[in-house]
């Protein structure tokens, strides 16, 4: 039990590092006199640094065990966090980012692998049902308790937080992670990915997966500045909305198993279909009518976070086993792209915008396009759902 409260808070770190940080955006930009662009680029710089580091602490890993790598970036995030509390330049901001976002990767990669080196298959079934619902329980929140530590803190607060609980996280590593097993033989070439990149059907679940939470991370990225600077919402109010989101994508999170195992994985992914469509349909009048209600938006938005919860949980055990034994690179390459695609959207989103949901609109308009396109591209390459009973008790990592 130890060890698995260890990894869970390990894992609401690797959440929390991101989404905690987001509501200090427009203080941000009155501190340091920033435009849009210059506040995302400390989001892009932060995630395009852990996508650089995602695909070589695999490696090391497995090749100098899974503690010593862990404990070493918590180290490095912890320096980062010093640095961005005690910023009085922009460039030692983007610096803390950096170093954040190279040591989270770590704990992010490896800390699941540390579970499945431990416990038998249905044991890890059982652990990550609830790992899974407690993260992203945390990972939704973090934007509203970061709303109130900006406003009584202001936005060095949000670090302190961060700092708070990464040496928490450092001081149960050193507790409760176990040495594990090194393997010298294990080669740090960059060339064991080359399977990855060459098969198709790979290549069709990664985009399906990574495309179809761009617009979501779009409007999450956005939504600060949107809400507070242009819409008028208060930092108070805007934690409410964000609320909405985040009890409405928890609640769908934490039920979503009992949905696959009464009605089916295919029955779910198709609703889910449906509902971004509906998301889809609504986007445009939102777009041609340039709506500034907050509540409405929201509303609309709830469409969308609920559509993608399912598919993402379906296709990501799918996704691990398009290439036999390559559960590991296929789920290091998926993290990574989907950390570096987040980074180039978020600061395409922040250069056009324009201070109305037209332009953020168009953004997620487009990604949900491309996710259809990659779907049927996958159900073209990959026969999905051939054997529904037998991967109806897989769960996502």
């Amino acid at each position: 039990m130890s060890l698995f409260i260890t990894i869970l808070i390990m894992g609401i770190l690797g959440g929390a590092e991101v989404d905690i940080f987001v509501p200090s955006f427009p203080d941000l930009q009155r501190t340091f006199n920033l435009s849009p662009f210059m506040v995302e680029l400390t989001l892009a710089v932060n995630l395009t640094a852990h996508c650089l580091t995602s695909l070589i602490v695999g490696n090391l890993g497995d090749r100098y065990g899974r503690r010593p790598i862990i404990l070493m970036g918590l180290g490095v995030f912890i320096v980062g966090s010093v640095f961005c509390i005690f910023s009085t330049a922009y460039w030692q901001l983007l610096f803390g980012r950096f170093l954040q976002g190279a040591g989270i990767s770590a704990p992010v990669v490896l800390a699941y692998l540390v579970i499945a080196d431990k416990y038998s298959a249905s044991r890890q079934q059982q652990l990550m049902g609830v790992l899974n619902g407690a993260l992203t329980l945390g990972m939704a929140f973090a934007p509203v308790v970061g709303s109130y530590v900006n406003m009584f803190f202001h936005w060095q607060g949000n670090f302190v937080v961060l700092l708070i609980l990464s040496l928490v996280c450092l001081g149960l590593g050193l507790a409760f992670l176990p040495k594990g097993v090194k393997n010298p033989e294990v080669s740090l070439s960059l060339r064991e990915y080359k399977p990855v990149f060459r098969s198709k059907v790979a290549f069709y679940y990664i985009s399906t997966i990574i495309l179809g939470l761009q617009s979501y991370w779009i409007f999450v990225g956005m939504s600060p500045i949107f809400y507070m600077e242009d819409l008028g919402v208060s930092l108070k109010d805007f934690g409410f909305y964000q609320g909405a989101l985040a009890v409405t994508f928890s609640i769908g999170s934490f039920s979503s198993g009992f949905f696959l195992r009464k009605f089916g994985q295919k029955n779910c992914f198709f609703f889910s279909v449906f509902l971004l469509g509906g998301f889809t349909m609504m986007l445009p009048i939102l777009i041609l009518f340039n709506v500034r209600d907050p509540v409405v938006i929201t509303s609309v938005m709830l469409l969308q976070s609920i559509g993608i919860i399912l598919p993402v949980n379906i296709l990501w055990p799918l996704m691990l086993e398009a290439i036999p034994g390559g559960k590991g690179r296929l789920a290091a390459v998926a993290v990574a792209s989907r950390l570096i695609m987040t980074a180039l959207s978020l600061q395409a989103a922040s250069f056009f915008y324009d201070g109305t949901f037209q332009s953020l609109g168009m953004a997620m308009g487009l990604f949900i396009a491309l996710t259809f396109w990659a779907g049927y591209k996958l159900f073209q390459t990959d026969t999905i759902f051939k054997n529904e009973e037998e991967i109806q008790g897989i769960q996502a990592a």
